[in-house]
């Protein structure tokens, strides 16, 4: 009753926040980008919440499960951040970005935005879940609540107070849930570290794991797909776009953005460490997320657990609202408000609200689903989004060659490769079809799929670029894409064939990137809609 009646307290707390915030978000620009008035600490602040939510869950489970080298999923998280940063931050500022689904039907048409969309819509409940199934497992340990309870409060809450503020909403409250969610890191590592020596304690009986104790322990081939999967989600984490371009300006969003790397390498070790702790006290479980609530149970008193619960809970609604908050953007902005030029305030607001609640619904649907299946969610989802968001985003901003068409066509050849591919072993989270993961098989036929239909469509018209700088880059992009290409066929040789689908899709990678380079069409007849018009 008492952690019962800290969670009423701590909910009406964020639905006060919520309802102030609305103040800030009275016109549709404020509700959908803050009105472009973030500051570096208001950005930091945000994305340190974000993606130090992301990695806990998963690295708990993983560090559990395989040992130290879970610190790389935190590093190719915070690699993913920089990036965006660095790289796409200013031109997508420059553009008016608002959703990857409204970018690429700028230019590629109603089809194209709204399976975009409708992808987005999907996919994004998916990531949002696996922070809710994490503390749906904590308290059910401790309290025993179950699963579907869990589930339909986190959602409802969500629903509510995103609903009244928008991403205004997310700007005062993640800012309170990163303080719980830190502490109960804190007081997590506190019980479950000291004395402790997580590094060298070995590992008895059946217990034993390869390389537990090392940096490579979970394997070359998870490693360069978390690194892939995070490259790659530089180009489509429409939720932390959707943050830093709300920057008062690019300078701002970058420092941010920076900061928050460094601050996020403490949320890449400390979890790993404590999956690491249970796994040497507590016997061989299904999860770490089941496993290292009962460790704490052993090694913590009773107040630090409610305050771990809580911050557990914190991590859920952290991870949760931006996720739902940016797929109902791509819901109500680009695929049920079927005005594409002008747009209402209130006609975006109520759709935007209305996806909110089909995207609650989604998430307790695949959650009760399949609710120990939380990697094969992620590979599902990560699939489906990538090979539809990756390719077209790249080609809107590099390459103006690329005609609507061929842009379709490879989203939906990219959707249905890549779920082929993962049935074709029985929707497996590990194992797949020539050992490939179905992500590299969806995202690499949509770019080549890109590169052919842009030169079919194109024939005549492209030829060979001899800019000084572009032209030197694309035969080094080209040559590297060949060289990978050539190694694929060694790799089972060398005993590595479980890199085969990582090395074929960086090959297809460089030749999409030399492709872009090597060519320039006489004539570009790119047309966009602009930026959004919105009326009062």
């Amino acid at each position: 009753m008492l952690f019962l009646g800290i969670i009423l307290s701590y909910t009406l707390v964020l639905l006060f926040l919520s309802h102030f915030s609305q103040r800030k978000a009275k016109t549709v620009g404020q509700f959908l980008d803050g009105g472009k008035q973030f500051g570096v600490w208001r950005v930091f602040l945000m994305m340190t919440a974000m993606w130090g939510a992301s990695m806990f869950s998963v690295e708990i489970d993983t560090g559990y499960l395989s040992g130290l080298s879970a610190i790389w999923f935190g590093i190719s998280t915070i690699v993913s951040s920089f990036l965006v940063a660095a790289v796409l931050l200013r031109p997508f500022q420059k553009i008016g970005y608002l959703t990857n689904s409204h970018l690429i039907g700028r230019r590629y048409g109603k089809k194209a935005r709204d399976f975009a969309a409708l992808v987005i819509g999907i996919t994004f409940p998916i990531f949002a879940m696996k922070n809710v199934l994490a503390a749906a497992s904590f308290l059910h340990v401790l309290l025993g609540w179950n699963l579907a309870t869990v589930l339909i409060a986190t959602t409802i809450l969500v629903i509510v107070y995103v609903s009244l503020g928008g991403i205004m909403s997310l700007a005062y409250v993640q800012v309170v849930n990163l303080i719980v969610f830190t502490v109960g890191l804190l007081v997590a590592a506190y019980f479950g570290l000291r004395h402790q020596a997580v590094l060298s304690t070995p590992l008895s009986g059946q217990q034993q794991v390869p390389g537990f104790h090392g940096m490579m322990g979970v394997g070359m081939a998870t490693i360069l797909v978390w690194f892939g999967m995070s490259i790659l989600n530089s180009v489509s984490a429409q939720a932390e776009f959707q943050t830093i371009t709300a920057a008062k300006d690019v300078k701002k969003g970058k420092l941010g953005v920076y900061l928050s790397s460094f601050a996020l390498i403490v949320f890449a070790v400390i979890p790993a460490l404590l999956g690491m702790a249970a796994r040497e006290h507590i016997g061989l479980m299904k999860s770490g997320l089941m496993a290292f609530p009962s460790y704490l149970q052993l090694v913590a008193p009773h107040w630090a657990l409610i305050v771990v619960g809580l911050s557990f809970w914190a991590a859920a609604l952290i991870w949760c609202a931006p996720l739902m908050f940016s797929g109902a953007s791509s819901f109500g902005l680009d695929l049920f408000n079927r005005q594409s030029l002008s747009h209402d305030s209130n006609a975006v607001r109520r759709f935007t609200r209305l996806s909110m609640i089909i995207q609650g619904i989604l998430i307790v649907i695949f959650a009760l689903a399949r609710p120990g299946q939380l990697a094969w969610w992620a590979v599902f989802g990560l699939t489906l989004r990538n090979a539809a968001i990756v390719g077209p985003t790249i080609s809107y901003l590099w390459w103006p060659a690329v005609k609507e068409r061929t842009i379709l066509i490879s989203m939906v050849l990219g959707v249905v490769s890549g779920f082929c591919w993962n049935a074709l072993t029985g929707f497996s989270a590990t194992k797949f079809a020539l050992g490939i993961d179905p992500m590299w098989v969806g995202t690499g036929l949509s770019m080549i799929v890109i590169v052919v239909g842009t030169f079919v469509q194109n024939r005549g018209q492209m030829h060979l670029c001899r800019h000084v700088v572009r032209l030197p880059l694309g035969i080094l992009f080209g040559f590297l894409g060949t060289v990978f290409f050539a190694i694929s066929a060694l790799l089972g040789t060398w005993g590595w064939s479980s890199l085969l689908g990582a090395d074929l899709f960086v090959g297809i990678l460089l030749w999409f990137v030399a492709a872009i380079l090597l060519t320039e069409n006489r004539e570009v007849t790119a047309v966009e809609t602009g930026p959004l018009v919105f009326n009062a």
